[in-house]
């Protein structure tokens, strides 16, 4: 059996570990020298599809609790890009410092201004397109006899999601006194993905892969808004962002 070989992979003057000696695709020079092609890769993914499922928790947002899957479905022409669609259904609701922020408010009293609170956005669903480029394969050595191959990678997408919002301090009903309800509303919007993660490889087959993205809307929230009157304030628009960590599994065919 061969001895383990470090395999030299260049990108933007990084150089990572390679994987053990393996049976190994054939190396393609460019015409500036280098690969153009992942050298020494222990399970090849040209050519193939990859199924996936993951579950994903949000992490930036204290109004929100949301937490929900993923399933996935992309093409990988070479080692280094896969391109697909995917789907998004979370469980989401007020986080308990919103419902806090709630129980503390004040009754309205007549003439009373407020702003509404921000980034209380509810991501419940949504289908979008994903491309992946991942140019950093290596090895890391667990113990003598485990190694564990893996693959990082960049991520970036864009679709449709509905974004559902309810106020957290903008009551619905007019009038004075403790709110009973609060503002609510749903919108599809158009929604850009951007990320990074890693892939941790079992076999030829299955992997476990872990990613941090974040989910680009645009939002808004209602300045200098009457409280006795929900239909009062002007809207003021942000880019809003969502970041979430997912994990699951994959498997190759």
């Amino acid at each position: 059996m061969r001895r383990p070989m470090f395999a030299l992979h260049v990108l933007a003057g990084l150089c990572f570990l390679g994987a053990s000696g393996a049976p190994a695709e054939e190396i393609v020079y460019g015409p500036d020298g280098a690969p153009t092609v992942v050298q020494r890769k222990l399970h090849a993914m040209t050519g193939r599809w990859e199924a996936g499922a993951s579950f994903g928790i949000a992490l930036n947002n204290a109004l929100i609790d949301q937490i929900g899957g993923l399933l996935s479905l992309s093409y990988h022409p070479n080692e280094w890009l896969d391109f697909g669609a995917e789907a998004l259904l979370n469980h989401t609701g007020l986080s308990d410092l919103a419902r806090n922020v709630r129980g503390d408010l004040r009754p309205r009293t007549a003439g009373q201004v407020g702003d509404e609170f921000r980034n209380d956005n509810q991501l419940r669903l949504g289908g979008f397109a994903v491309a992946r480029v991942a140019p950093i394969y290596g090895k890391l050595n667990l113990a003598s006899e485990l190694r564990v191959h893996f693959q990082a990678f960049l991520l970036g997408g864009a679709g449709i999601a509905q974004i559902h919002r309810e106020s957290v301090n903008l009551c619905a009903d007019p009038g004075t006194g403790v709110c009973q309800s609060f503002q609510q509303s749903d919108a599809l919007t158009g929604t850009g993905i951007a990320g990074a993660g890693v892939r941790f490889y079992f076999n030829q087959r299955w992997s476990l892969v872990s990613e941090v993205r974040g989910y680009l809307f645009r939002s808004s929230y209602k300045r200098a808004n009457d409280l006795t009157q929900p239909s009062s304030g002007s809207p003021s628009h942000y880019l809003a962002a969502i970041a979430m960590f997912t994990g699951g599994m994959s498997f190759l065919f």
